[in-house]
């Protein structure tokens, strides 16, 4: 049986995305389910390719145990065809992301992160934490950790299509 494959998404791959991608990982590793999937991040732009995640959203996610080692790159159009879910952090990511997006088939796999999160209350967007303070940097883990528990809860119990 082949990985399934998910790709997080947000504007520079610096914050957002990686921070996913490095909690997924963690929750994949922890529950002993890591060959089940294939996991990646990037960004719609590609202001930041090459260079590491922010160091603020490093040092918050390494108060929390989790390590963010990554290089950003800009989404491509091979990613757009190989990716079974592709998860866009906020609105102007998913427009993005479908614009870029050849067929309906690609539309299709392209959705919001949040409509994952048990507590979003309504909410779309993973706020960018690239202009605030900590407090943001913090606000964004909390969203993404519980986000991706409860995608792999979903994903685990195949409630995802």
């Amino acid at each position: 049986m082949q990985p399934r494959s998910i790709m997080f998404v947000c504007q520079g791959n610096i914050c957002r995305s990686p921070l996913a991608q490095a909690l997924f990982e963690h929750l994949l590793q922890r529950r002993g389910v890591t060959a089940r999937y294939k996991v990646d991040s990037t960004g719609v732009s590609s202001y930041h390719v090459g260079e590491s995640a922010d160091r603020r959203m490093r040092e918050t996610a390494a108060r929390h145990g989790i390590t963010v080692n990554h290089r950003a790159r800009a989404v491509t159009q091979r990613d757009l065809a190989q990716y079974d879910l592709i998860l866009a952090m906020d609105r102007d990511n998913y427009a993005i992301l479908q614009r870029k997006a050849q067929n309906q088939q690609q539309r299709s796999r392209i959705r919001m992160f949040r409509d994952f999160d048990p507590v979003a209350n309504g909410a779309i967007d993973v706020p960018d934490p690239w202009y605030g303070g900590m407090n943001g940097f913090q606000n964004v883990y909390e969203i993404v950790e519980r986000t991706c528990e409860a995608l792999l809860d979903q994903l685990e119990g195949d409630s995802i299509s």
